[in-house]
């Protein structure tokens, strides 16, 4: 089994959802080396590239894999709400992979509000186009339809909401009747996305596309879902924030607020002292980039990654913490590059949306390492994990 996503907290948050035979290996190239693990996700580190560069990164995941695909079941991860190159990337897939004879899309992701109705796209309830999202740079069309959304060189069908919930054997004769589509798929529930998973995978040749939703109900399909993982024993926990999204932003105002130490890392970096010091005296710590410094343009946002990545690194070479939770793919990413671990494993999901891994470090240390991406959880959602702060 093998997950393809598009940045680093997608392979995680979907690829943590198929351990229930056993750890999910990890690899983002040139990061970390692929593997033959039964089941492994792949960070392409394409969503924030130009198309022709994304779609080259996907040819190039795609012919180091090999035989992993050609012989064995493949979910594309796609984000819940579109960002990055879907269309153009799922061609590549489909370019490269001689046995895929069509994809079925559907980024619906009920458990955090993002579902697929009359074929638009809504989070929250509002139209993409018209959601806070809207204002993400990642977000390449302006139109909720997942169609238009998906417009590009290869045919669009619709698969509306009838033809879903007709069950698996008629999606899969839709699926049949048209060879080298992309499906654009309505779905509201998590039954609506089982009926999905069972007929891409009756289907051969089929390429499931989705978002974590879709990638749950494939894991139970193929009897590999795992339980929630419990999060590791002990206080002393860093959360390190990289995220744009206001959401991330929130939990963090709701960390200092909770009388959390917060390390801010602006352009001359940041003072990881405080952070040590409470990390050691078994109390959680936070480092987070500066809203001064945030910008929307890609290489500024992979400097300061970067940046906060090595002050994270420096903390965590300071004070080991119990756990370190991490949120926005970017920093997930650069975080590995600070600390090169010699291999990475998925375990499960503590919730919705997040990833409980361990990276395995030099001289036989392992570090607990919990992912978000940017966009998901209510303001609370890390003092919540932290067990609440004084």
């Amino acid at each position: 089994m093998t997950i393809l996503a598009d940045d680093l907290t997608g392979a995680c948050d979907t690829g943590c959802l198929f351990a229930g035979a056993g750890a999910v290996g990890v690899t983002a190239a040139p990061l970390l080396v692929a593997d033959d693990r039964a089941v492994l996700a792949v960070d392409t580190g394409s969503r924030a590239l130009a198309p022709p560069a994304a779609a080259e990164a996907v040819h190039a995941a795609a012919r180091a894999l090999g035989g992993r695909l050609d012989a064995g079941v493949t979910f594309k991860k796609i984000d819940s709400t579109m960002r990055g190159h879907v269309a153009v990337e799922l061609d590549a897939l489909l370019e490269q992979v001689s046995r895929f004879t069509g994809a079925l899309v559907c980024p619906a992701f009920p458990a955090q509000r993002r579902v697929v109705s009359h074929g638009r796209l809504l989070v929250d309830g509002v139209p993409l186009h018209e959601s806070s999202i809207a204002r993400d740079p990642a977000l390449r069309g302006g139109s909720a339809e997942l169609s238009a959304l998906l417009d590009g060189s290869r045919p669009v069908v619709r698969l509306g909401l009838d033809d879903v919930r007709a069950g698996h054997e008629k999606i899969a004769h839709v699926l049949e009747q048209h060879p080298g589509a992309l499906f654009a798929s309505d779905a509201e529930t998590d039954a609506d996305l089982a009926s999905l998973a069972a007929a891409a995978l009756a289907v051969p040749g089929t390429l499931a596309a989705g978002a974590a939703g879709l990638g749950r109900a494939l894991a139970l399909a193929l009897g590999l879902a795992a339980p929630p993982a419990p999060l590791p024993p002990g206080p002393a926990r860093l959360v390190v924030v990289g995220s744009l999204h206001p959401a991330s932003r929130a939990q963090v105002d709701a960390l200092a607020r909770r009388g959390v130490a917060v390390v801010t890392v602006d352009d001359t970096g940041g003072d990881p002292d405080s952070a040590i010091e409470a990390l050691r005296g078994g109390r959680p710590a936070v480092v987070t980039s500066g809203t001064a410094t945030i910008s929307h343009r890609p290489a500024a946002r992979e400097a300061i990654a970067r940046q906060l990545a090595r002050a994270a690194a420096r903390v965590i070479a300071g004070a080991r913490p119990d756990l370190v939770a991490v949120t926005g793919g970017d920093t997930a990413r650069a975080l590995l590059e600070a600390l090169r671990p010699r291999r990475f494993d998925l375990l499960g999901a503590p919730a919705d949306g997040l990833a409980l891994g361990r990276l395995a470090l030099a001289a036989g240390d392992s570090l607990p390492l919990l992912t978000k991406a940017g966009g998901f959880g209510e303001p609370d959602l890390f003092t919540t994990l932290l067990g609440g702060t004084s």
